[in-house]
């Protein structure tokens, strides 16, 4: 019989063999199927040296002559090298294999044969290694013939998804593809696992698990066996194109399969990366145009957005945003596979996403205000999965705008609030106009000479004596009103002590003459010091 790519046995099946008419299974005989590689003889004692998984093992019983009780010894040591069986001959050195090591053989299934006197080991060699070698060009055929046929799909342009029900139906079993922005691939049988997608954490873990080969996961009440194989070894993130052990177990010459077909979907994801590449940047383009205004008419919009696969839908309602950070932002290259990764999720199929100066920003259509809450639910989950769970962000939303040409006037709001929303420390997951208040109408205040006294009248003392004394007053009061008075969180902030936060604090108050109990004195120093954020004083005094 065959199985694992080999010739291989259920205890029984080797009588099958010419030369082995006559042989008696005495152990091992519980149905367990080994596969045989080659076939090894053993003439001397300290064989275990020099075995390897998957051979026969065969002998005359010549190194246990003197002490057949050894041969139990060495019957675990066998089988945990992986040896596929023993075959012993008696009657001629020794008169019978020993009752400890068939029962021990029994334990471990591992199959013991008694040979006849008369087998002769160049006909077992002989015999067996060409069974061995015929099952491997059969093997070898059929994997050139699957080779043929798949690369002969997508020569003819079928296509990744018609490529892989052709690997479902000759493999019998689910197929997956990731690509390296987590945009899966499903065949047919993969398609109907609907369970398999609900995991976000599964995709890192399959990835961990790439140079194993083998993984283990779990869907629904099943545990089952998925074959990974990496498709390329470039991109940051590889390719992984995956076997499910789903309907059948899958043999040795279907992961074989897999690996070989690798190297067709790697030139086919190439091909399509290179395409993705030039239609975003094409999208991009028309993206960044048409938030920051560069594109007049609603007319040239239109026709734009239609080359561009962002069709313009009339009679939505459109707000820009911005992503702001609350700690450190991603680096650019980071932001660009996020816009990658963002353009397979589900907002973006009415919704766009894109880097302008710097920034992740967001064009939302729905088709009225009362949606915007649904999609803005739905772009911070893609978000927060797309940077792994990282819930230190917010999206700083610009006003509704009715019409395609008005967008650039929502991005200069949300740019505002952007701004604002830093300084003031914002860190709701939303955040408009409304919420901004009073820091709102500060930053639209006019630079006045009025604007300017009030300033520094508060900050300019500060500056002057921060700078002479080498202190950090003003550093202080920032953060002392960031954290709403705070001295616990601002000293931790400053890594400072907390009676020297309270001191700096005090001490700026005398400077300016204020009385930390006094709420409106302590409003008007908050309003100044937030002032100054937005406006620093142009002109600081020197030592």
């Amino acid at each position: 019989m065959v199985t694992n790519n080999k010739i291989g046995f259920t205890c029984g099946d080797i009588l099958l063999i010419p030369y082995f008419e006559e042989a008696v299974v005495l152990a091992g005989a519980n149905g367990m199927q080994r596969a045989i590689t080659r076939v090894n003889v053993m003439e001397v004692p300290d064989v275990i040296d020099w075995v390897r998984p998957g051979e026969f093992l065969i002998t005359s019983g010549f190194p246990f002559r003197d002490q057949p009780e050894v041969i139990a010894d060495i019957i675990p040591q066998l089988a945990a090298k992986g040896v596929a069986a023993l075959g012993i001959k008696t009657k001629r050195f020794i008169d019978s294999i020993p009752k400890r090591a068939l029962e021990l053989a029994d334990q471990l299934d591992f199959p013991i044969f008694e040979l006849p006197s008369t087998t002769a080991f160049s006909d077992v060699v002989r015999d067996i290694m060409e069974r061995v070698l015929v099952q491997e060009a059969r093997e070898l055929s059929l994997l050139q013939s699957r080779f043929q046929k798949l690369s002969q799909q997508l020569i003819n342009g079928k296509g990744i998804e018609e490529f892989l029900k052709t690997l479902d139906e000759m493999l019998n079993n689910p197929i997956i593809l990731l690509d390296d922005s987590d945009h899966v691939f499903l065949s047919p049988q993969a398609i109907q696992i609907g369970e398999l997608m609900d995991d976000p954490a599964l995709w890192p873990q399959l990835r961990d698990d790439i140079n194993l080969g083998v993984s283990f996961i779990t869907i629904g009440e099943r545990r089952i066996r998925v074959y990974i194989s990496a498709v390329n070894d470039k991109q940051h993130n590889k390719c992984l194109l995956m076997l499910l052990e789903w309907s059948q177990e899958h043999s040795v010459v279907d992961q074989l399969t897999i690996d070989r077909v690798g190297i067709l979907v790697g030139l086919e994801m190439i091909n399509a990366n290179a395409r993705k590449e030039v239609e975003s940047k094409y999208i991009d383009q028309f993206l960044q145009d048409w938030i920051s205004g560069r594109i007049v008419t609603t007319e040239d919009l239109k026709l734009r957005g239609e080359a561009c696969g962002c069709p313009i839908e009339e009679g939505r309602s459109l707000y820009a945003g911005l992503v702001r950070w609350h700690q450190a932002k991603p680096k650019t290259k980071q932001l660009q596979q996020a816009v990658k990764r963002l353009r397979t999720k589900s907002f973006c199929k009415e919704s766009h996403v894109t880097l302008l100066e710097g920034e992740l920003v967001l064009l939302f259509s729905v088709p009225s205000e009362e949606q915007i809450h649904a999609s803005l639910d739905m772009i911070m989950s893609d978000l927060r999965t797309v940077f792994l769970g990282d819930e230190q962000l917010s999206i700083c939303l610009g006003n509704r705008v009715e019409r395609p040409d008005k967008v650039s006037g929502s991005y200069s709001q949300a740019k505002k609030i952007h701004y604002i929303s830093s300084i003031c420390d914002f860190k709701e997951p939303f955040i408009d106009d409304k919420q901004l208040g009073v820091f709102q109408l500060l930053y639209l205040l006019p630079e006045s000479e009025e604007v300017r006294e009030f300033r520094n009248r508060y900050i300019l003392p500060l500056l002057t004596y921060d700078l002479k004394h080498n202190t950090f007053l003003l550093d202080t009061l920032k953060i002392y009103f960031k954290h709403n008075k705070n001295v616990k969180k601002t000293a931790l902030e400053m890594f400072a002590h907390y009676n020297t936060v309270t001191y700096r604090v005090e001490r700026a108050c005398e400077i300016l003459r204020i009385n930390i109990d006094h709420g409106d004195e302590m409003l008007q120093l908050h309003l100044a010091v937030k002032l100054h954020e937005m406006r620093p004083v142009e002109e600081v005094p020197q030592r």
